[in-house]
């Protein structure tokens, strides 16, 4: 599966539904937004898992507010993953485990979890995907909408890749920790304040 492409994300009680792209192209700075970001073991949401969990709410294009932590879902992560995200094994075992973990994430995410206020990330239906499958096995409700900057960057003439730090360094906004689930959704929200500006001044 293309997350790239992914419209709708559903797993049991926990769905996310992709904000169509010429819907962004005549949005205003919203009030209200709120960027999420993860960190997992794997590529696939149907046997890996999110070991740690990044969001940041921002309002009227400033982040006010930002969560963070770690993730003991149960199973080890491997060499090669720790060796990207600089996450071990130890760290996971202090971690909260997902039942403790995830009631706290869904009071931040407060009303983006109705689809009242829009989430946005990165190659955002990948993250998305884990947070609905993990929430749908937990048996808690959610019902997201998501836009994706890594969409949003394929529509710029300029760029011709699309990668998180490459449009980043394009918006020159600061990217100094990848593979950090805080600061990649830092950095994805920055991005999407600059393309919604650049919006009002094409």
């Amino acid at each position: 599966m293309d997350m790239r492409t992914v419209e709708k994300i559903e797993y049991g009680s926990a769905s996310a539904v992709r904000v169509p792209p010429d819907a962004i192209s005549n949005l205003g700075m919203p009030d209200r937004f709120i960027a999420f970001d993860t960190e997992t073991t794997g590529l696939n949401p149907d046997k890996d898992c999110i070991v740690e969990l990044g969001a940041v709410v921002f309002e009227h294009g400033v982040p006010i507010e930002t969560f963070q932590s770690y993730v003991n879902p149960g199973v080890c992560i491997s060499e090669e993953v720790s060796a990207l995200n600089h996450i071990t094994n130890e760290m996971l075992q202090a971690a909260p485990t997902e039942e403790i973990i995830y009631p706290e994430l869904m009071r931040f995410l407060g009303t983006a979890a109705k689809g009242e206020t829009m989430i946005c990330g990165h190659v955002a239906a990948f993250d998305l995907s884990f947070l609905c499958k993990t929430l749908g096995r937990l048996g808690i409700t959610a019902n997201f909408r998501f836009v994706d900057t890594r969409q949003l960057a394929t529509q710029i003439p300029e760029l011709t890749h699309h990668s998180l730090a490459t449009v980043a360094e394009y918006f020159n906004v600061p990217h100094e920790h990848a593979h950090q689930a805080k600061e990649d959704a830092l950095t994805s929200g920055q991005i999407f304040c600059k393309m919604l500006e650049r919006n009002r001044n094409v």
